[in-house]
Parts: C-alpha cells; structure tokens; sequence
C-alpha cells in the first residue's frame, strides 16, 4: 500500500523526502553539471586515473614477485592489474577518439550554423514572397 503524500492548506502536496539511491545518483549532476561534454571528459579523466592506478599495481607486484622471494600471490595480482590495464587501455583509446569525433563535428556545426544564418533573407524579402 502507498502512502499519500498530505495535502497543504492551499492545495500543494508536501514532496516526498528523496531516497538515499536518488541522493546518489544526483551527485553525478553535480559533477558535471548535466552536460554531457563535460560528462565525458571527467569520465576520460577517472578512466586515465583507473589506468594509472592498476600501472603502479601491476608494476608494484611484479617488483615484489622478483625481488621478494617468487611468491605467487604476487604474480597473480601483477596478472590482475596487467588484465585491467588491457582493458582500461582501449577504452581509453576508445575514449579519446570519441573526443576527437566530437570536436571536429563541433566546428562543423559551428561552420554550418554560420552560413545558415548568412543565408537568411530579410523581412522585406520574405513579404515579397507573399505578393
């Protein structure tokens, strides 16, 4: 069963308390301001730090497998960070080509939308069309 919000004096529903899910989701919002460019580029950014995060968790393993005695715990994790290199690498690559798609369509728009308002006649014009 639902529960109904109560109804003000002057007709109005009291809003609902926001769930703790919806408070998070709306960080995000926060963040990047709705836009979606520059939701994009913090996303490039955060993929980049992940990237270099795993590098140094990789490279830290593989220095402890060789210089602290072959264990094999060490080895696996060197393998785990190397996995999520690989696949961080080409979501970067993958990311950055987004980008650039992006800006090159971004002054193709600018271009156009330029001659389209050049092309625009005047109100004289568009009277005289009517006779």
């Amino acid at each position: 069963m639902k529960k109904q919000s109560k109804k003000v004096k002057d007709g109005r529903e009291t809003p609902k308390p926001a769930s703790p899910l919806g408070i998070f989701f709306k960080l995000g919002d926060k963040v990047t301001g709705g836009d979606p460019e520059r939701k994009m580029n913090f996303d490039y950014c955060m993929l980049w730090i992940i990237f270099l995060a795993f590098s140094f968790v990789f490279l830290g393993n593989l220095y402890n497998f060789f210089f602290d005695g072959y264990h094999l715990s060490h080895l696996g994790w060197a393998l785990f960070g190397m996995a999520i290199m690989w696949f961080q690498y080409f979501n970067l690559k993958n990311f950055y080509h987004m980008r650039e798609y992006q800006k090159e369509n971004k002054n193709k728009t600018k271009v156009t939308v330029e001659k389209k308002e050049k092309e625009l006649e005047s109100i004289e014009e568009m009277l005289e069309g009517f006779k």
